[in-house]
């Protein structure tokens, strides 16, 4: 089973490797951070047309609505979106949904987009993400996700999934934008704004594991990055990532380290942390930052196929599924559940089940699902 492991992990071409396993810098995005400026994208419309973020944007605000047919709260969401660009749409707020259901969407998924967007009676843009290009380059981590933007592509605003409270606070700082009013909760959302140099050279690192160079490389930027701004949380994020990659564990835990102390908010690094501590031995510790990382947000899904792994191996299939299929439920796009999965299968003696996951790990990877 070791053979088949490495096939499938090799298997996958290092750009996608590095999209997936490299660093998230917070809950709903993976890379990107409030006051950091999204990537231009181009995609089609259901209508076949190809429209850019620069031809749809708001005069002042722009708000992108990542959705899929088989979530459950994206026909909430959808119809939320709709009322709000009723309210503003002709003030200068501009609504932009795209579709994240998969890597092919065929002609089926293509009449279902149409049949929902038609049955909710949306009139904004509808845009297939179906090379799931911007759900990666953005880095969602959950559907539905909801970011605001302001004039210069600058996150303003993010919500993942469907809260009840999160979504009247994202219609409260609409409305007070949309009045030139300030937000109430824009000093809880703004998060923090790195030093621009410092933003130039972790995209330096990022774009370099893009582009198939050495990580050796990236490496190097994400460190010039702390060094311009010691405040940057997400290059000590992406530099832990890269010393798991390699088994440099101590390195890697200092980054995840240096990371709370400076956002002790953040929900990637102790999720990190605690299967690193699970690893040597310290489940029920491990365990314990999953559940408390998860109780302060429960959208990033890595907690839940680490807890599923983990609890796997201690014989709890029934619960380790509820974990895998939580995290399945967020974001089946995330080649990294079906690899979790598979490690689990393995190491509990169950190869031809561990060599379907394997497989279906693969295939999410290359965009073959």
């Amino acid at each position: 089973m070791v053979t088949i492991r490495k096939i499938a992990l090799f298997a996958i071409p290092f750009t996608l490797y590095a999209t997936f396993m490299l660093a998230p810098a917070a809950a709903t995005l993976q890379e990107l951070q409030v006051g950091m400026q999204v990537p231009e994208f181009s995609l089609r419309t259901i209508s076949g047309e190809t429209r850019k973020l620069a031809d749809l944007r708001g005069e002042k605000l722009t708000i992108l609505f990542f959705w899929s047919t088989w979530s459950k709260n994206s026909a909430k969401g959808l119809v939320r979106m709709e009322k709000l660009y009723q309210q503003y749409g002709n003030r200068g707020l501009s609504v932009i949904g795209i579709n994240a259901d998969g890597q092919n969407s065929g002609g089926e998924t293509i009449e279902a987009i149409r049949e929902m967007a038609g049955k909710l009676k949306i009139n904004f843009p509808i845009l297939m993400d179906q090379g799931l290009t911007a759900f990666r380059d953005i880095s969602v981590i959950a559907l539905p996700t909801t970011i605001i933007l302001d004039r210069e592509r600058n996150i303003s605003y993010e919500l993942s999934g469907y809260p009840l409270v999160g979504v009247e606070e994202l219609a409260d700082f609409v409305a007070a934008a949309m009045d030139d009013k300030k937000p109430a909760i824009l000093a809880g959302k703004k998060g923090y704004q790195p030093d621009k140099n410092a933003l130039r050279l972790y995209n330096m690192g990022r774009n370099t594991l893009k582009t198939r160079r050495m990580a050796d490389t990236a490496e190097a930027w994400f460190k010039k990055a702390i060094e311009a701004d010691p405040r940057f949380v997400p290059p000590h994020l992406s530099l832990g990532k890269l010393y798991l990659q390699r088994g440099e564990i101590p390195a890697a835990k200092a980054q995840f380290e240096q990371s709370l102390a400076k956002e002790p908010d953040n929900v990637v690094a102790p999720c990190e942390m605690g299967m690193i501590i699970a690893n040597e031995g310290k489940i029920d510790q491990g365990m314990a930052l999953f559940e408390r990382t998860l109780k302060a947000d429960d959208a990033y899904t890595p907690c839940y196929y680490y807890r599923g792994y983990l609890l796997g191996k201690a014989g709890k299939q029934a619960e380790a599924q509820k974990m895998f299929d939580a995290a399945m439920a967020i974001n089946p796009n995330d080649y990294a559940i079906h690899l979790y999965k598979a490690r689990m299968y393995e190491e509990t003696g169950k190869p031809q089940q561990a060599a379907e996951e394997y497989r279906k790990a693969l295939a999410a990877a290359l965009g073959l699902n």
